[in-house]
């Protein structure tokens, strides 16, 4: 699947929400990243940008763009450079613990493309390119201690062919 219909459907989905939703909001994310391709992660730092709306007190529709950075490896004189990406839809779950803190779920789908730069003992760099479209999930915390505020806690997982992207992330969000 194409990450050009993925944010068709991201769009055609939050359009008609926005009649029922009780808050919409925007945020951007920084964290660490690991891709992991077998018994090895390589980690990099990563950001995200963020948008959704809460439909309810205990769900929203989200979307992201997540860059994981360029983790690198080296390995008896074979360097490779990660240049990972995502687009994710997630359906959110929450469960508001106090008035001001809400633990999260979240599952949905990620189009993904990771680039893989190998130099073998400084040879001409050799590229491979893998994308594809895989589920997607996530857990945290959200700290709402302002009206229009908060910061958000999180790990999420992207199941990619290439084995998993992980990121770790702390994001502050604005409510509208």
């Amino acid at each position: 699947m194409n990450a050009r219909y993925i944010i068709l459907l991201v769009f055609s989905l939050f359009i008609p929400a926005q009649a029922y939703a009780v808050d919409g909001y925007v945020g951007l994310g920084l964290g660490q990243s690991e891709i992991n391709q077998g018994l090895f992660g390589e980690y990099g730092n990563a950001y995200k940008i963020i948008g959704g709306i809460r439909l309810h007190p205990n769900l929203a529709l989200e979307a992201a763009y997540l860059d994981y950075g360029k983790p690198k490896e080296n390995l008896f004189g074979v360097e490779t450079e990660y240049e990972a990406t995502a687009v994710a839809i997630w359906a959110k779950g929450l469960w508001p613990v106090t008035q001001k803190i809400d633990l999260l779920g979240k599952l949905g789908l990620a189009a993904w493309k990771v680039k893989e730069t190998t130099t073998v003992f400084g040879s001409p760099p050799s590229t491979t390119t893998s994308d594809g479209t895989n589920f997607s999930w996530g857990v945290g915390a959200a700290f709402n201690y302002w009206d229009r505020f908060s910061i958000q806690v999180e790990y999420e997982d992207v199941n990619a062919d290439i084995n998993t992207m992980t990121l770790w992330s702390v994001s502050a969000l604005y409510r509208f």
